[in-house]
């Protein structure tokens, strides 16, 4: 993905801007001809740049009559931006080698959902998600990492960060939790399936705190692991629709007091995107008694006598973000 760091794609990209503000009319031209010395995947970049001036179906209109330039290369760049590609987008992307015909259908399947992809509302998902990884690639670069490693199959150290809203919360309180989870991503003592359907057993063992901005909850840090995951992939364009219904089990202690605690829990995962999770769980504490002024557990129900306590979370729903290192 070009950056405007590099020095050269910088030098680039003011030519570009001077041929098109420095003058009355814009030096449509001298804009064609520095695009066709560009690779395509920079030239993509940059005509993304130049929609964000509105300006782009002015060039477009203008390119056929250019000179020196090759037409149907920058006909078919121009169209994979545009919201509406020309008529015969099809038949010019068919003339291009197999390389700049991937780096066209990447970003046209990004660009169409959602509609209008207007570059000042979702350049982020532009720059995140644009380029879609070859097939038989194990690499993911649709996740905007610089490196393309992005969210592959290999087992490796990452964190998830979540923000949920908890039951029961009484009127005037604060319902929200935050938690931080390092996690051994793909790690599995076994997986059954593969390609759109899996099915793994003992899933991504990972540590956690969880904490909330209501100072009456308790502090819970914990370890869990999913004792069953069944995932299924659905991969579509720009969002990344994958599903994850998994139960599992935690252990940890929470505060104050560093009570000792255990339970059960079952989740629902949707995978917006490659970086954020919609989820959904519900489960079963198992710890200590509650006693007298010990803080509410706001998002809980409690069963239990003086020697035991069974706290039911009806549900939690939050956002999870995914961060990997590159």
């Amino acid at each position: 993905m070009g950056s405007l760091e590099d020095q050269k794609l910088m030098d680039l990209h003011e030519q570009i801007q001077q041929a098109i503000y420095w003058s009355s009319n814009p030096n449509w031209q001298r804009v064609c001809e520095v695009l066709n010395g560009m690779c395509m995947s920079d030239m993509l970049d940059e005509i993304w740049r130049i929609k964000g001036t509105g300006r782009l179906d002015n060039l477009a209109v203008f390119v056929p009559r250019a000179s020196g330039v090759n037409i149907p290369r920058l006909r078919v760049a121009i169209g994979a931006i545009q919201d509406q590609p020309p008529a015969d987008f099809d038949n010019l992307l068919r003339g291009l080698p197999d390389d700049q015909q991937f780096a066209i259908t990447s970003v046209r399947a990004v660009t169409q959902a959602p509609d209008p992809l207007s570059p000042t509302m979702w350049s982020k998902f532009y720059w995140s998600t644009r380029s879609i990884a070859p097939p038989g690639d194990s690499t993911d670069t649709s996740t905007g990492s610089s490196d393309g490693k992005g969210d592959d199959d290999a087992v490796h150290l990452a964190a998830d960060i979540a923000t949920a809203l908890t039951a029961n919360a009484p009127r005037g309180k604060n319902p929200t939790t935050y938690s931080v989870t390092v996690v051994f991503r793909n790690l599995d003592a076994l997986k059954l399936g593969k390609g759109d359907t899996e099915l793994a057993l003992l899933h991504e063992p990972n540590v956690s705190v969880q904490v909330s901005p209501d100072p009456n909850n308790q502090a819970a840090y914990q370890a869990a692991i999913s004792i069953v995951n069944l995932h299924l992939k659905r991969n579509w364009g720009l969002l990344k629709p994958d599903v994850e219904l998994s139960f599992g089990a935690q252990a940890g202690v929470t505060q104050p007091g560093n009570s000792p605690a255990a339970g059960v829990q079952a989740q629902l995962e949707v995978h917006v995107t490659t970086r954020i999770s919609l989820v959904a769980t519900t489960g079963l504490g198992f710890g200590p008694p509650v006693k007298p002024g010990d803080p509410p557990d706001r998002g809980a129900v409690h069963f239990g006598n003086r020697d035991f306590d069974v706290g039911f979370t009806p549900f939690t729903i939050g956002i999870v973000g995914h961060w990997d290192p590159p």
